[in-house]
């Protein structure tokens, strides 16, 4: 018989861990938070320069009444510290693939924009919210997830922030490797404990060229909310991707309802 759980996050000293999926202590997890915590209010200056609708995250805020203005498909901000992702998050609620070869202005453009499905709440308290985004050509929104790759670059920038109009969101990247290119938001059932774990499991014990898994984060559990940043898929069968896990809800309004065995 299934019960229904609620789950909630309130700011960075109470996420939410529970049975620990591959075995990392509480206190890891603590002083993780209290670490990232402290770096989170001293935002870094991004590579490069966007200037998208003449918005940066740099200064830490965003003018959402203004690009929603310009596009009411856009709900998000996101920040990538040390690269020049800085860009405007949307979903189309016609069609998945529109921003596939649209840009934010809803023009069309091979490179496209960054943007969320329809299956994924735009109020981020999915366990698992997939943001797609080019990265396979120069100047396309996603390129520079590869720095990633690199391990000192992955060891030196831990956060990535989301904002929206009445939240910012911190998140730790844990892992950044090369995915088969099937589709990460319906090959496992979010909705379920049993599907969640199966994800987590998979990253855990996952081996590709060019990994990065952030020591500490062993014990990710399906009471934890992730973003997957999601390069497009190659010509030999796999995606860059890159793994956050929340740290930090500002405005307290992450929480969500699970399905447990």
């Amino acid at each position: 018989m299934k019960k229904r759980k609620t789950v909630f996050i309130f700011g960075a000293l109470s996420l939410a861990v529970c049975v620990a999926a591959c075995g990392m202590a509480d206190s890891n997890i603590q002083e993780s938070e209290k670490a990232v915590e402290t770096e989170a209010g001293k935002l870094e200056q991004p590579a490069g320069e966007t200037s998208v609708f003449g918005e940066s995250a740099a200064d830490g805020q965003i003018d959402f009444s203004m690009l929603q203005e310009q596009n009411p498909d856009i709900f998000a901000w996101l920040y990538i510290p040390g690269t020049n992702i800085d860009l405007p998050v949307l979903q189309s609620p016609v069609s998945d693939e529109y921003y596939i070869t649209h840009d934010i202005w809803g023009h069309e453009n091979a490179t496209g924009a960054v943007y969320t499905e329809m299956p994924n709440l735009m109020n981020m308290c999915d366990f698992n919210t997939v943001i797609h985004g080019d990265d396979l050509e120069e100047g396309s929104p996603f390129k520079e997830l590869h720095r990633f790759e690199e391990a000192d670059f992955f060891t030196a920038h831990e956060t990535f922030y989301l904002y929206l109009p009445d939240n910012v969101l911190t998140y730790e990247v844990f892992a950044a490797y090369y995915d088969e290119s099937s589709d990460i938001l319906r090959r496992y059932d979010y909705t379920t404990y049993e599907g969640c774990e199966a994800y987590l499991k998979d990253i855990c014990m996952g081996r590709s060229m060019n990994r990065n898994f952030r020591e500490g984060w062993e014990g990710l559990t399906p009471y934890h909310f992730l973003v997957t940043l999601d390069g497009n898929a190659r010509e030999d069968g796999t995606q860059y991707v890159v793994a956050g896990a929340l740290i930090h809800d500002e405005a307290g309004k992450i929480d969500r309802v699970i399905l447990d065995e």
